[in-house]
């Protein structure tokens, strides 16, 4: 009776110990990101703490465990990929929107002047203020062109730069995680519990951080590891990380590989180099649907060069129609020869554009830009916004306009009017999509966010009441064994009278 006692006074004590380490942890561990809330797991009729191997009459410790929800955890990861993607969209294109938003510096409204500007010079068109009036709103079109188009193209070198560094950094995450799932295994050997729970967190903030560079399906094995996969085809899987090759990201975007790592053991050191095999790389780019690189090939691929061919068809548009009217040629475009062509009747590339007389005209000048396009014509894609000109004379009595020339001029105005707005649509009507599902998304996010915190996040004022529940059962089976230590010394007192 009394051995039972002692017994439990003693697992008591070893419980406590567990309780006060572990609320000690939760307590550390509250302000680490991705950190889960950690139980002592005790079990009746086991004597050895972290071991499934034998067995008593008592309870003990046997090992820590996690509050954790592999579920919400499956849907956190795949709510990560998605937000992470609108959020970039959103970001890399914010200072492409506020220049289009900004209705008194748009394009719109340098082309609606320049056209007033024709129509004032109707009724006097010798006017030495008119003339003058219209070359200046003319080079003020070329601004708002070439401005436009500059903005256009930094964008694009930003999410050049940038989804190089994204890839770059899912190869360092790639790696880490490999060596994870190696620490995991380890931790999975005869006679242990479970793996540590600080490589399980890693784990789980590892996947997150892929799910955020690069999307893709993060599965958690039934050994605790984690397997990544991009389209079916894994980028971890167990004990092998597989590498972006970046060093081709400057020209097509089409053509980014994986390079596969095998390595010549199936259970590497997690600490050591490992030896591998290279197999061929293989493309990639289609496999990258989400997260932060995701949303920088949309951008690449589809968004910038839809927006360029738009800008571009005005730019060439406006070249071929008021150059036509015009004695003066107004408009033209530096090309690669180093030559600027402003002739559509017999400058190179400037004489392939078509006949403009209305917006549908327009539109199908655009697709002639379109390299997808069977009408496609390479050499009008010389003719590029950001490289447009005004040629229009300084000198306003170098100007051989007359009545009849503005007038026509003037009337182009419903010609460019909607090709015009379809830009600046194109722009506000894309990107405020990509806000409002960057915002569902995040709404969707926080509210996982919250529900693992209502499940593995740590409350202070509970871990302060565990941490006075522990303590009074540590002093209570400190006293049981202090009284069991009296009693023997009585009895052996006794005895030895």
């Amino acid at each position: 009776m009394t051995s039972s006692i002692m017994s439990t006074a003693q697992a008591g004590l070893k419980v406590a110990q567990a309780g006060l380490l572990v609320t000690s942890q939760n307590v550390a561990g509250a302000s680490v990101d991705g950190y889960s809330r950690r139980d002592a797991n005790a079990v009746i009729n086991r004597l050895a703490p972290n071991s499934s191997l034998i067995t008593g009459t008592s309870f003990a410790v046997e090992g820590f465990v996690r509050d954790y929800s592999r579920l919400l955890e499956s849907q956190r990861l795949v709510q990560q990929g998605k937000t992470s993607y609108s959020e970039t969209l959103v970001q890399a294109t914010e200072m492409l929107d506020v220049i289009v938003a900004d209705g008194a510096n748009s394009l719109s409204t340098a082309v609606s002047q320049f056209f007033d500007a024709a129509g004032q010079m109707v009724g006097a068109p010798e006017s030495v203020a008119y003339r003058s009036n219209l070359t200046g709103k003319a080079d003020l079109v070329v601004q708002r062109v070439v401005g436009l188009a500059n903005t256009i193209s930094q964008v694009e070198a930003d999410s050049r730069i940038a989804l190089k560094n994204t890839l770059e950094s899912v190869n360092g995450i790639t790696e880490k995680l490999a060596r994870i799932n190696v620490q995991i295994l380890a931790g999975t050997s005869e006679g242990n519990f479970a793996p540590s729970a600080d490589f399980l967190d890693e784990r789980d903030r590892l996947l997150m951080g892929l799910q955020k560079l690069v999307g893709g399906q993060s599965v958690v094995n039934a050994d605790g590891t984690a397997t990544h996969y991009l389209e079916g085809i894994p980028l971890v899987e167990g004990a092998g990380a597989h590498r972006f090759l970046t060093n081709n990201l400057e020209g097509s975007v089409d053509q980014i590989q994986v390079e596969y790592k095998t390595y010549k053991s199936q259970f590497p050191e997690a600490f050591f180099p490992r030896e591998y095999n290279l197999t061929t790389p293989v493309i990639a780019t289609s496999f990258i649907q989400g997260g932060d690189a995701g949303a920088y090939l949309h951008i690449i691929r589809d968004f910038i060069p839809d927006l360029n061919r738009r800008l571009d068809t005005v730019a060439i548009g406006l070249m071929k129609t008021v150059n036509d009217i015009s004695p003066n040629p107004v408009y033209g475009f530096k090309t690669s020869t180093g030559n600027i062509v402003s002739n559509t009747a017999t400058d190179a590339f400037a004489k392939e554009i078509p006949t403009i007389l209305s917006p549908n005209d327009v539109y199908a000048l655009r697709d002639r830009l379109d390299p997808q396009s069977s009408t496609y014509s390479a050499g009008l894609s010389e003719l590029k916004a950001r490289n447009m000109v005004s040629v229009a004379p300084q000198n306003a009595n170098e100007w051989q306009i007359e009545s009849d020339h503005v007038f026509a001029m003037e009337k182009l105005r419903s010609v460019f009017s909607d090709p015009i707005a379809d830009v600046v649509a194109t722009v506000g009507h894309t990107i405020a999509g990509w806000v409002a599902n960057d915002q569902a998304n995040k709404s969707i996010m926080n509210v996982l966010n919250d529900r693992r915190e209502s499940i593995s996040g740590v409350n202070l004022d509970e871990e302060a009441a565990n941490m006075v529940k522990f303590q009074q059962l540590y002093a209570a089976s400190s006293k049981i064994i202090q009284t069991g230590n009296q009693m023997f010394d009585t009895l052996l007192s006794m005895i030895s009278r």
